[in-house]
């Protein structure tokens, strides 16, 4: 048998496969779509198996070693990937290791640790029995007992000294399980009842000829909860559903809705670990789930017999990856959906024109929810012109804002402030010779960070200390120009007796701390939130 691997290197020549030899007792392990060790030049290198024949034109290297139990590509992938790589001109290899957690891509040096569990089980059922009737040791009957009763308890349930002792009668033994890092055990709840706007709509959306439906909902109009009658539809026709959220801080609430009402769902997005990621994935590759909920990347997620694809908040740009492999998320969930021959949802409050235009000229089906879920009204909007409001002495905030701020406080009532540019400052500028102090790689203003005393540019990452020394005139002309949500912060704190807490990318670049200022805001720890688009969703 012969193999065609595509593997990771470096080199001017078009991408293409590698055909090796596999060795008989490899032979009935091989399948396209997983992973093996070749040898390749003097290195080692892993590869995907993506073709398999019966004869080759060149002297042929055997494969070391196959890395999968089972393939990491289906069928659908595999060619999705062609697809996405013809039409964005990228390499394959790149497209199918954005396909993948770390755990699964080729080359990657940190290997994920599988976690298992020691659990205790009955051995021998008969001496089991006999030691519960014969024997008056009471503490190690009542781990016999709770055993037989539940098939298998947690080793470090009781004391390790009896346990031992049972082990050593023969009458218990340990094994070892997997268990995955994040586990779904709420308890579920019925879906809620929709409103008769959400029932038209949703019917609208079933009864569709069309592929893709564009669900324009204003905000509040309960567009998540016809999600979840969409996707309750499709799982009770056994079939799977995928649902793209823009933010990551979106992810956890969303995840926390649907648990209350499904308990098959994975998890897919950057705020995981390696390790969860990978647990994620293999629940996905095993068909333990039937949800798949996460940002841009879950688009790639391997359900099969896919029932539907869901994309909320579709007007956002986040779902456009800029580095390469350079694809857009709803493109590739439209091949998807073509391919599994479901319709594909696209959701939101402001959708963009491009959508909305297909829409109106029939392309796609236009489904509108104008009115808020329980009739609640639309806030009112105020345009202040702040021209007006410097010349009074207010740089930041205006007199009708401040006002209502104190108005919401005094009934100990929330505020929600947005700005959409983080940092402390937007840039330095010499007022002496006009030089702003730009990054060295992008040629963009580098914004100034308070908290660090830093200048950094939010596209690279570059950083440098601030400085008052203008670079060019070398004059102690630099001043701070500009408002970023570190200001705004600062500011709240001098004008008013509240609590505030900032969200930004600043603030939430630790693991879990998207959900902790959420709940914690939820659970009014917190008067006011500032922050960047981040709140600005969901």
């Amino acid at each position: 048998m012969i193999i065609s691997v595509l593997v990771q290197i470096s080199f001017n020549k078009k991408e293409k496969t590698f055909d090796y030899l596999v060795p008989q007792n490899l032979i009935k392990k091989i399948e396209i779509g997983k992973r093996v060790f070749v040898p390749f030049g003097k290195q080692k290198l892993e590869g995907f198996i993506l073709d398999i024949k019966d004869n080759s034109n060149y002297k042929l290297k055997s494969i070391i070693s196959i890395i999968d139990e089972e393939p990491i590509l289906n069928k659908e992938l595999l060619n999705l990937g062609i697809e996405i790589s013809n039409d964005i001109i990228c390499n394959l290899i790149s497209i199918y290791q954005a396909m993948l957690p770390n755990g699964y891509k080729a080359n990657v040096k940190n290997k994920i640790n599988i976690k298992s569990e020691k659990y205790l089980v009955i051995k021998n059922i008969e001496k089991a029995k006999t030691f519960i009737e014969m024997s008056r040791a009471k503490k190690q009957i009542e781990i016999v007992n709770d055993i037989f009763e539940k098939g298998e308890i947690l080793k470090n349930k009781y004391n390790s000294s009896l346990v031992k002792q049972l082990i050593d009668k023969d009458i218990i033994k340990i094994k070892e399980k997997e268990t995955y890092r994040i586990n779904n055990n709420d308890d579920i709840f019925p879906l809620n009842i929709l409103n008769k706007n959400q029932i038209d709509a949703l019917n609208k959306i079933n009864e569709s000829n069309k592929d893709v439906v564009l669900l324009h909902g204003v905000t509040g109009s309960g567009k998540t909860e016809i999600y979840m009658h969409l996707i309750k539809k499709q799982i009770d026709n056994n079939k799977t559903a995928i649902l793209l959220v823009p933010e990551i801080s979106l992810t956890p609430q969303m995840i926390n809705r649907f648990k209350r009402h499904f308990n098959n769902i994975a998890v897919l997005h950057s705020g995981l670990s390696d390790s969860e990621k990978y647990d994620e994935y293999r629940k996905i590759i095993r068909g333990e789930v039937s949800i798949v909920i996460g940002a841009r990347s879950a688009i790639f997620a391997p359900l099969r017999n896919i029932g539907i694809i869901i994309i909320d908040e579709e007007q956002s740009s986040s779902y456009k990856q800029d580095h390469n492999p350079r694809y857009n998320a709803i493109d590739v969930a439209m091949k998807r959906g073509k391919y599994h021959n479901c319709k594909v949802i696209l959701g939101s409050a402001t959708p963009t024109i491009e959508s909305y235009a297909r829409a109106d000229k029939g392309y796609y089906e236009l489904v509108t929810l104008n009115t808020r879920a329980n009739n609640a009204k639309l806030p009112n909007v105020k345009i202040i012109d702040m021209k007006e409001e410097i010349r009074k002495g207010n740089t930041i905030f205006s007199t009708e804002l401040i006002d209502n701020i104190n108005d919401r406080l005094e009934k100990k009532e929330q505020i929600i402030l947005f700005l959409n540019k983080r940092g402390y400052t937007s840039y330095q500028m010499c007022s002496n010779c006009g030089t702003v102090i730009k990054c060295p790689n992008c040629d963009i203003t580098l914004t100034y960070h308070k908290n660090s005393e830093m200048n950094r540019c939010h596209y690279c990452g570059y950083g440098e200390p601030v400085s008052n020394i203008c670079p060019s005139c070398k004059n102690e002309s630099l001043r701070n120009f500009g408002l970023g949500t570190e200001k705004v912060e600062e500011e709240l704190n001098k004008l008013f007796k509240a609590r505030v807490i900032r969200m930004d990318m600043d603030t939430t670049s630790r693991k879990g701390s998207h959900e902790k200022i959420i709940n914690s805001f939820m659970n009014h720890d917190y008067d006011i939130l500032v922050g960047t688009q981040m709140i600005a969703k969901g």
